[in-house]
């Protein structure tokens, strides 16, 4: 069964943590949270997918992957409004 829908989150993670660091951090440095924060959210993403590939995923961890992309999710909106 494919769980594809759980990657939204970690899609639009991304896209606002790459907006952020592009228009509010000038993409100054490589070391910028928003940048790191980006790399890890594309790095648990394609460990999903991975994992999924090679039918390695544990029992339950589509709730884990899904619970990390929706945290990814409200840091990526709480830094672009807050922080």
């Amino acid at each position: 069964m494919s769980h594809t829908i759980l990657l939204l989150p970690f899609i639009v993670a991304f896209v606002i943590f790459v907006f952020r660091f592009y228009a509010r951090e000038n993409a100054a440095s490589m070391a910028n949270p928003s940048f790191l924060l980006a790399l890890g959210t594309v790095l648990t993403a394609a460990l999903y997918l991975v994992l999924g590939v090679l039918s390695s995923l544990p029992p339950y961890s589509s709730i884990g992957f899904g619970l990390i992309g929706l945290v990814l999710l409200g840091v990526s909106i709480a830094r672009m409004f807050v922080i």
